[in-house]
């Protein structure tokens, strides 16, 4: 199964995070490909607000391009980590509710 590309728009390539975010939402992207396999690709855009002193706020953006379906996320806040980490867990929960729905019995089958 191969990877799905995904890009990080809005931050430096030097920067440490940038590294972290590809793994962790990378990760998350692995196991969305086995339940939505037509995956094509994933974009995170990250749009950072003014600044108080050394701190950022971020708005960021996640779209996952699956053929006909697309799931956007968004969220926001101070920390980047904890903002990849609430990602992370909504494209994970896509996923379980997606695997409930191949779940269910067929009402024919029930007697």
């Amino acid at each position: 199964m191969p990877n799905v590309p995904l890009y990080i728009i809005g931050l430096p390539k030097d920067e440490p995070v940038n590294e972290v975010l590809m793994s962790k939402i990378g990760g998350a992207l692995e196991k969305l490909q086995k339940v939505f396999p037509n995956v094509i690709e994933s974009k995170v855009s990250i749009k950072t607000q003014n600044s108080e002193g050394s701190r950022k706020f971020y708005e960021v953006t996640t779209t996952v391009n699956a053929g006909k379906n697309s799931l956007i996320y968004n969220d926001s806040g101070w920390d980047l980590l904890k903002i990849s980490d609430e990602i992370c867990r909504k494209l994970e929960s896509e996923l379980s509710t997606k695997e409930n729905k191949r779940q269910r019995e067929s009402i024919r089958k029930k007697e």
